[in-house]
């Protein structure tokens, strides 16, 4: 039985493909540890391969985290440090990173699109982060991600209205490289994996990854400022919105937001 992430070695790539597709794969803690996990063991060989992340199927790349069972304050922590555990083994990884996106980027979902440095979509695929409807607000490292993506114009559309855009407006908003017919995808992405690995120098490719890095990690905030963007996240994800919102949300309803008591 497969697990929750399947890997899948070809030639200089490794795909990496979130197995949940009755969950419009998405992440749940296990496969938040295993992505993570797989992502550590690759970093360990001499020459990383170049990871191609998808989901399973053409229906869903990752449609966000899955908080099914995530009842309590103890539960959204353990999620939270899967979720981090994730998402730095992503950012860590030296090789490229190529996202191929069919259906739903959303939410956790968007956060590894924009860490990939490709992004190539099909036709079908809608991209967002939709927080905002739940009540809560997207981490501030992710939204800076973000915004050093597409920039603050069209990152303050994602980020306040929650709605999602679809592959041509994403690719408008330089939220992706490429939009495809989706049975063209797959080969480009094997396509660019192979002038990435294959015909470009591993040395060159992978500095030049850990300088962009290195030019966008000197973006520091202070402390101060750290500070206060964790106290407005607290103060919002653990407000009575932040918790009506995905309580709504496993119980298939509308939320109802109101001043918080």
């Amino acid at each position: 039985m497969a697990g929750e992430i399947i890997v899948e070695e070809r030639e200089y790539t490794c795909i990496l493909a979130i197995n949940r597709p009755d969950r419009r794969n998405a992440l749940n803690r296990a496969a938040l540890l295993a992505m993570g996990d797989a992502l550590n063991r690759l970093r360990e060989r001499e020459r990383p391969p170049v990871a191609i992340l998808r989901g399973a199927g053409r229906d869903a790349f990752c449609a966000g985290g899955d908080l099914a069972g995530v009842t309590g304050e103890a539960e959204m922590r353990l999620f939270i440090e899967g979720l981090d555990y994730c998402l730095q083994s992503l950012i860590d990884y030296p090789s490229p990173v190529i996202a191929m996106i069919y259906g739903y980027a959303v939410g956790a979902g968007l956060d590894l699109a924009v860490i990939a440095d490709f992004r190539l979509a099909a036709g079908s695929a809608f991209m967002g982060a939709n927080l905002v409807k739940l009540g809560r607000i997207y981490y501030y490292t992710s939204a800076l991600r973000l915004a050093n993506l597409v920039g603050w114009g069209a990152a303050r559309e994602l980020l306040l209205t929650g709605g999602l855009v679809n592959a041509g407006r994403a690719g408008e908003m330089g939220l992706v490289n490429r939009v495809l017919p989706a049975e063209q995808l797959e080969g480009e992405a094997f396509a660019l994996a192979r002038e990435l690995a294959g015909e470009n120098s591993f040395q060159a490719v992978t500095g030049t990854k850990a300088m962009i890095r290195k030019l966008m990690d000197n973006q520091v905030l202070s402390p101060g400022v750290e500070a206060d963007l964790k106290a407005i996240m607290e103060s919002v994800n653990s407000g009575r919105d932040g918790r009506e919102g995905p309580r709504s949300f496993l119980e298939k309803r509308r939320p109802v937001f109101g001043d918080d008591s």
